[in-house]
């Protein structure tokens, strides 16, 4: 009897041990976090990826839903190579990346992504230069790769973008953090199709030129996948601010005029100002953007820097860049309200609603 049960016991523990084992090593995708995109598409496992971006990163232009360039491409991924992926979005039409760095560090996912694409350039060059543009850039591709370092990253340069200066910021920094870079003008370039024929507006794809976006990601991804290219390790900073950790400030140090609303601090006279103290060297302000938004000026330390305007035709709240390469030390910016419109706001009214300051200290 005794010996019987020691048998048992025995067996039992070696069915234990064996099951164990087993399960140790199924894969699902909860825990293939050995596994980078490559590899999954290759064993067929579900890819999630992320997409940071502006209007043409949401897929603005395309005549249906399903003619977004990032739905074609999960569809083409499922037929083509039996790989289901899909996707999160921190997408916002008219977004720099400045509002994408910032969107992305207040952002938790539920999963983390296999794959990030990153699509900037073509609002950033109407607010900055290319090298202020270049030290945000890089700044985004630093948070995603501390935060997500087994995820690939897609750099994509959009096929509206002429400024060349902005998208050799884009190259430069692709190459210097082993991205996976898509430079869609060229591609645009040589379809044999006219602009007119590929956008929309001239500047935003339609179906037919987001057909493009997914026929060059999708074919970079398998070629990358036969490589098994290897996701780069995070580099050596190129800029002096390599990782802007952004804050926000909500307490003015002084203001007139402004009254404090859950709209935020709201004015709707001109001459009546809001300032803030701060020591980063980079700042953005915190707006709703509204049908009856109006412009206000910004004066940094004194000097005039800018005019906003703070329509648009919906009511959002908006992370609005304004300056960088600030020096060190104490800085104060002044919002005052100019009392004037932009061509689009048919309202009558020059509203104007902060929540506070971005900076990076």
């Amino acid at each position: 009897m005794k010996r019987r049960m020691i048998k048992t016991l025995i067996a039992l523990f070696l069915f234990m041990s064996i099951l164990f084992v087993f399960f140790l090593n199924q894969k699902t995708y909860g825990n293939d976090t050995h596994l980078n995109v490559y590899d999954k598409i290759k064993t067929n496992k579900p890819i999630r990826y992320l997409v940071i971006g502006d209007s043409i990163g949401r897929g603005s232009g395309a005549e249906t839903p399903e003619e977004r360039w990032f739905v074609r491409l999960e569809n083409m991924m499922k037929q083509k190579e039996n790989s289901k992926i899909s996707g999160d979005y921190i997408v916002q039409s008219g977004a720099t990346a400045f509002e994408g760095l910032y969107n992305f560090s207040q952002t938790n996912l539920k999963e983390p992504p296999d794959l990030v694409f990153i699509v900037f350039g073509e609002n950033d060059r109407k607010y900055m230069s290319s090298d202020d543009f270049g030290e945000i850039y890089e700044a985004l591709v630093r948070k995603v790769k501390i935060r997500f370092p087994n995820a690939e990253i897609f750099t994509i340069t959009e096929s509206s973008l002429t400024f060349y200066d902005f998208a050799d910021q884009i190259k430069k920094i692709s190459r210097h953090y082993g991205t996976a870079h898509q430079d869609m003008r060229p591609v645009f370039a040589k379809s044999g199709l006219s602009t007119e024929q590929l956008t929309k507006d001239f500047i935003h794809p339609n179906g037919t030129g987001y057909q493009l976006y997914a026929n060059e990601i999708y074919s970079q991804l398998l070629r990358h996948t036969v490589e098994d290219k290897v996701i780069a390790s995070l580099s050596t900073p190129l800029y002096r601010q390599k990782d802007l950790n952004l804050i926000k400030v909500n307490q003015p140090s002084h203001l007139y005029g402004f009254s404090h609303s859950s709209l935020g601090f709201v004015s709707k006279i001109k001459g009546n100002y809001i300032e803030y103290d701060f020591t980063g060297t980079t700042l953005g302000g915190i707006f709703l953007r509204t049908p009856e938004g109006g412009k206000l000026d910004v004066f940094i330390d004194g000097k005039y820097t800018t005019t906003l305007d703070t329509w648009w035709p919906f009511s959002k709240v908006r992370y609005l860049y304004i300056g960088s390469s600030l020096a060190d030390g104490l800085h104060k910016v002044r919002f005052e309200t100019s009392g004037t419109k932009s061509l689009m706001n048919r309202s009558g009214k020059t509203d104007v609603h902060i929540f506070g300051i971005i900076t990076n200290k």
